[in-house]
């Protein structure tokens, strides 16, 4: 079985930035979203509930006055997040988000991104770099706005709008562009036709696409430079020595070592087998003495169609059909004795997650003899085509008792599988070998068919 471990929400560049152990106490709470074009996100003074992390889209931030007149303050893409006021603790913004590239981006509700901001510094340094890029580039918007011609700020928009959506093509209109540089969509036009005579783009109803990149950075002004600058610090380490609080840098103050210390486990160990617990592509679980689920992994989570946050203490035969409940505890209570490995086969209710399935159970007891520690492998397929190949073989078995003749069924080495009652009355004797009926002498008959299985 594939397990959709939902990787593809670390093609974000922040989500991808985590450490494995910090990512994965957020994914379960990660939504998919597909964002069409001139989609809000956020409006000034209110706001949607959700954080968004960009895959394939991009959004653009902007501030417009009481007459309908806007301007773009920023750019965001896969590098970043759109939802700044969760990461500063402010209720709402002053600005708008909207859609600028359809695509696909996954978000989280205020709530649990504020939670996942308190459990991992790691996410939360992450958080207040980005807001620091973000800043860098509201900034240099305005000193680009009185200081850069159009031709250039039409460059710099284009060359950083590509870096974003990681595609040469984009699907927008000169009058979109001129909304968002606060110019007149006659300028747009008049600077677009120059830089495609030079080759470097070419237009089309509704798209632009980039034909060179290099020469269109040579018109675009040093803000492309400076910006691209600023985002590539985003995930750079943190110096030695310091650790980040507050979003402000602190030394770290070494810790006291307690009397009689048992050495612990390297960090950089303990993260790899818990790496490897998390993501095994096999399902992983633990259940105490009365059979309260302690630990599960990613994996096991999909295969029982539940959240890995909703999984303590969740009694497991509940999750188990009425038939298999009474097999799950006799086999608990073996496991748990010690004497030795234990499997089984057990029966899932449905979820909305997924539908009925079968798992074989593979169990050992942990050293303390605490711990039933099971390896859950879906085998619902196997189990479908083995119920499959019975009901044809009872058809065809009932279908042979009505035919007229003398009719069998074989399988691909010759061995008779299923005859029908004539085969007695027209004088045909068959012994059973190994649950396959074979010939043993073989009489004349008046009329006798057969086909192979």
């Amino acid at each position: 079985m594939a397990y959709p471990i939902a990787q593809s929400a670390r093609q974000n560049a922040i989500l991808a930035a985590l450490p494995m152990l910090d990512y994965a106490g957020m994914a379960d709470d990660l939504e998919a979203v597909d964002l069409a074009f001139g989609q809000v996100l956020d409006e000034p003074g209110a706001s949607s509930g959700y954080v968004h992390f960009p895959i394939s889209c991009t959004a653009s931030l902007v501030s417009s006055t009481q007459d309908g007149e806007m301007s773009e303050l920023a750019i965001c893409g896969h590098e970043g997040l759109v939802g700044v006021a969760a990461i500063l603790g402010m209720p709402v913004l002053n600005h708008r988000a909207v859609v600028m590239k359809a695509g696909q981006a996954y978000r989280l509700s205020v709530v649990n991104f504020e939670e996942a901001l308190a459990r991992s510094d790691a996410f939360r340094r992450l958080a207040l770099r980005y807001v620091q890029a973000l800043m860098a580039q509201m900034s240099q918007s305005i000193v680009c706005s009185r200081h850069h011609s159009v031709l250039q700020r039409l460059s710099f928009w284009l060359l950083f709008n590509q870096d974003r959506a990681d595609r040469a093509q984009l699907k927008v209109t000169h009058e979109n562009i001129a909304h968002m540089l606060g110019v007149r969509r006659e300028s747009i036009t008049q600077a677009a036709g120059q830089l495609q005579s030079d080759g470097w783009i070419k237009t089309s109803r509704g798209r632009i696409s980039i034909e060179n990149t290099p020469g269109l950075a040579s018109r675009a002004c040093e803000c492309y430079g400076l910006l691209k600058t600023e985002y590539e610090r985003l995930h750079q380490p943190t110096p030695a020595g310091h650790n980040c609080t507050n979003g402000v840098a602190m030394a770290r103050e070494p810790e006291a070592a307690p009397d009689h210390a048992v050495p612990a486990l390297p960090l950089a160990e303990d993260r790899k087998y818990a790496d490897i617990y998390n993501f095994a592509p096999v399902g992983l679980l633990s259940v105490d003495a009365q059979g309260r689920m302690l630990e599960v992994n990613m994996a096991g989570a999909i295969l029982l169609g539940m959240q890995r946050s909703q999984s303590s203490n969740q009694v497991f035969t509940d999750l188990l059909t009425e038939g298999s409940r009474q097999v799950f505890l006799d086999f608990h209570a073996e496991v748990m004795s010690g004497k030795c490995r234990r499997h089984c086969e057990l029966s899932l209710l449905a979820t909305p997650q997924r539908p009925f399935a079968v798992v074989r159970v593979e169990a050992t007891v942990d050293e303390d003899g605490l711990e039933n520690r099971m390896v859950l492998l879906d085998i619902t397929a196997q189990v479908q085509q083995a119920q499959a190949l019975a009901t044809r073989e009872r058809e065809q078995r009932a279908l042979l008792e009505h035919l007229p003749g003398v009719f069998w069924i074989k399988d691909e080495q010759g061995q008779f599988v299923a005859v029908n009652h004539l085969n007695q009355r027209n004088g045909h004797d068959m012994n059973t070998s190994q649950g396959l009926l074979q010939p043993a002498t073989r009489g004349s008959a008046s009329r006798e068919a057969g086909f192979s299985a």
